[in-house]
């Protein structure tokens, strides 16, 4: 009797579902909700409050990577309160490696770009430093905002990773100088007082983390979360220090665990579950084991690298996005659509560094219409540069689409994926982007947050995503995988093509840390020389889409309805659902598997 009921009970949850499934092709590919009852309150990303009235440019390309991280963390103390910030040039970072136009390793240093670009109407000044000197920004810095600094902080060299993130989270609650042994050398006189001397303090960086959380987490911002590595003094080796002025502004948590030591990787649980659940978690650890282990967590990783003066980027008012109005062309039977986006704009070093650096440097810019992937997060973060990409982008018949993270919550944890979904609605709808890239679980994705066009997978050469000839409605959403830009792929993706029919087709075309608009001319040319008979349209991804809607009969309006409040059951069980007893949901989920019940 008891199987009976429950056996009916999610059928009904199931048949209810199904009822409310709209307009679409498909509809059980993944979990539904509204997730409306989810609570943004401090859960988005954390701006500076003090609003910039003018800057101060500190060029630190003669300071080494000791000084750099000294610099920078008193930005972040200088840029919180201070209507006048610091604005920092020409910070190392090894992964940064988007100048192509200089040589393939060359570094896209975009300091000079946004001053040029987004802050002309900011009064100016430039630091005067004293190039005789070892760490001329650095000491010129001390000497101007010493009366900011409240004392000093000092990292382990011999556990420099976990240390230097130790005290960059000290000095962020202290107002503290984030210093190596021969830095306090250099300040001494000054006579700061020593908060915290790290050196010796530690055996590992677990023992490091444990003390950080007893006697920091708690008096921490929780906003984001934040973890950083690849944090060494070797100047050519290091990541750098480019995100720290943020770390140090917003008083968040940041600390060093190394990913690649098993012991290490299991203990991220210990911090991460601190944050509620779905929390963004900001910076950077491998992203090939961080993907998977934050996900199956409940959380989603944001690629935070070599991106300066995000203290001053965040303190101009936020911005609200106008979406582009979607072209539907009449869909011929004997041709093939195609859009070709650029790709990792979850990743801040690709929207704030990579891609404006092709766009001005590329000659080819805006022969092809694109859809450039960004973080969305910019509306927040960096209004003047969601701006500048609006009116640039728009200008040159290009789209902007949105990419939320690196990874995703898995659709099992149910709070943290209802969490990210609800964030992803918030900046889709903020920034006014049609479009966004969902490298996993875009069926659950496409149902929760209904956007005007979802594009699954990564590349389309491994198990991510829909195959690129699956595209289909999800209720209002137009959902399609993506295939490689290569020859092979495309010739295996076009060997699909239906009889009689037009074709749709996605193509990612890599990354602008290469001159992507020129490669994508490349692309068409291909395309074009195939001589299969097909005729080849080149569109936006939302073109894309309203192009499909119109073929299929339905409407092209980008005024969407979004998804009832209930949830499509998947075949691997239902996700949880707050309003029914855990015993229940047990129950539910066993009868399921007994079955096998297919919704």
């Amino acid at each position: 009797m008891k199987s009976s009921l429950t056996h009916c009970f999610g059928s009904l949850l199931c048949l209810l579902a199904l009822a409310g499934c709209q307009g679409g092709d498909a509809c059980c590919g993944g979990v539904r909700s509204t997730a409306l009852d989810v609570d943004l309150t401090n859960r988005l990303y954390p701006k500076v409050k003090t609003p910039t009235r003018s800057l101060v440019v500190v060029d630190l390309q003669n300071d080494n990577i000791e000084g750099q991280v000294a610099a920078i963390g008193l930005q972040g103390i200088v840029n919180r309160d201070s209507e006048q910030k610091v604005y920092v040039m020409n910070s190392r970072c090894k992964d940064n490696h988007g100048g192509w136009k200089i040589g393939p390793t060359a570094m896209a240093q975009m300091g000079q770009f946004w001053l040029d670009r987004v802050l002309t109407d900011i009064p100016q000044e430039t630091l005067t430093l004293d190039k005789t000197k070892t760490n001329p920004a650095f000491t010129a810095m001390v000497e101007r905002y010493k009366d900011k600094i409240k004392g000093v902080v000092i990292y382990d060299p011999n556990l420099v990773q976990a240390t230097i993130e130790a005290a960059t989270t000290i000095a962020a609650q202290t107002d503290g100088l984030i210093v190596s042994p021969a830095l306090y050398e250099q300040v001494k006189p000054y006579g700061f007082p020593v908060i915290q001397d790290l050196r010796g303090k530690f055996r590992s960086n677990i023992e490091c983390v444990d003390w950080l959380v007893e006697n920091y987490f708690d008096s921490a911002c929780h906003d984001v979360a934040f973890t950083w590595s690849h944090m060494t003094l070797d100047f050519e080796e290091s990541w750098g220090a480019a995100n720290k002025d943020y770390v140090v502004a917003n008083r968040l948590f940041t600390y060093f665990l190394d990913i690649q030591i098993p012991e290490e990787c299991h203990y991220y649980e210990n911090i991460v579950k601190r944050y509620p659940a779905g929390t963004q978690i900001m910076g950077w650890t491998d992203e090939l084991k961080a993907d998977k282990l934050f996900a199956d967590y409940g959380y989603v990783m944001i690629p935070f690298i070599s991106v300066e003066n995000m203290t001053v980027m965040s303190s101009f008012p936020s911005v609200q996005g106008t979406p582009i109005e979607p072209k539907a062309y009449e869909a011929d039977p004997n041709t093939t659509y195609v859009a070709m986006l650029v790709a990792d704009g979850d990743n801040l070093l690709h929207t704030m560094i990579y891609e404006p650096y092709t766009i001005e440097e590329s000659e080819h810019f805006g022969d092809v219409p694109l859809t450039w992937v960004i973080n969305p997060g910019i509306v927040d973060l960096a209004p003047r540069v969601f701006t500048w990409y609006d009116k640039v982008l728009k200008e040159a018949g290009q789209e902007m689409a949105a990419m939320m993270g690196d990874g995703s919550p898995n659709t099992d944890r149910y709070s943290g994926f209802s969490f990210y979904c609800a964030l992803t609605r918030h900046y889709l709808d903020q920034a006014g982007i049609l479009t966004m890239k969902q490298m996993i679980d875009g069926e659950s994705v496409a149902w929760n947050v209904q956007p005007y066009c979802v594009e699954g997978g990564y590349a389309g050469t491994d198990w991510r995503g829909i195959e690129s000839h699956e595209y289909h409605m999800d209720g209002n959403t137009f959902h399609i995988g993506t295939t490689n830009s290569r020859p092979e792929y495309l010739d295996k993706a076009l060997a699909r093509t239906p009889e009689g029919e037009p074709y749709f087709l996605s193509v990612m075309i890599g990354t602008a840390s290469e001159d992507a608009a020129t490669y994508a001319t490349e692309v068409k040319k291909y395309l074009e020389s195939r001589n299969d008979g097909r005729k080849y349209v080149f569109v936006r991804t939302a073109d894309l889409a309203a192009t499909y809607r119109a073929y299929k009969g339905l409407p092209i309006s980008r005024s969407v309805k979004r998804p009832i409040p209930f949830r499509c059951a998947r075949t691997t069980g239902a996700p949880e659902r707050s309003d029914i007893p855990r015993p229940a949901q047990a129950a539910i989920r066993e009868t399921e598997a007994n079955d096998k019940i297919t919704t």
